[in-house]
């Protein structure tokens, strides 16, 4: 599923973001690594305002205009919460275990969120790592101006920062994140 073309390639949504086709593509790049490295069963890419950018995954039967609002105001719940409680930060992630699957929602930098689900045999911390490098990689993409995406990073960099780093070297970073928290 994409969202509505203009005249010019790119596509506005209706948070007034404009992704432009480079954009657009590196985030398709993100989201089917990240897709791969999981595996995911379903990634829906949202504005704030809940417009669905893109969707992977089994989509059948799931109403991705309904889910993408429910993500967008899932999220801002979420992080009117932790405001009140004097626990916000950035990149709040809200993790859902389920019988069969587990369900990540993540801002992607301030104008996009990213639901992840993944089967329940999938490690939470190894779901929840990549799952947060992506959202990351795709702030990234969205705050960039189009003639610096052109610049930006191959397909082969974006998956070399979701995970194509040895095993170790990415639980190793993940612990000593831990400790200096």
């Amino acid at each position: 599923m994409k969202f509505q073309q203009s005249n010019g390639g790119h596509y506005s949504l209706r948070s007034g973001m404009t992704i432009y086709p480079s954009q657009d593509k590196l985030i398709s790049e993100t989201l089917t690594d990240l897709k791969q490295k999981l595996p995911a069963h379903l990634i829906v890419l949202v504005d704030v305002t809940g417009q669905v950018v893109s969707a992977q995954g089994d989509k059948n039967n799931i109403d991705l205009v309904s889910l993408g609002s429910l993500i967008a105001g899932d999220l801002a719940a979420s992080q009117e919460i932790a405001r009140l409680t004097g626990q916000y930060q950035d990149n709040q992630l809200v993790l859902r275990e389920g019988q069969n699957f587990h369900t990540f929602i993540i801002e992607a930098g301030i104008h996009l969120a990213l639901l992840v689900q993944v089967a329940d045999s999938v490690p939470l911390g190894w779901g929840r790592m990549l799952t947060v490098k992506a959202a990351h990689r795709l702030a990234e993409i969205a705050e960039q101006q189009p003639e610096e995406v052109e610049k930006s990073k191959t397909a082969q960099e974006t998956e070399a920062m979701l995970g194509e780093e040895a095993l170790s070297d990415l639980f190793t970073d993940a612990l000593d994140d831990l400790w200096m928290e």
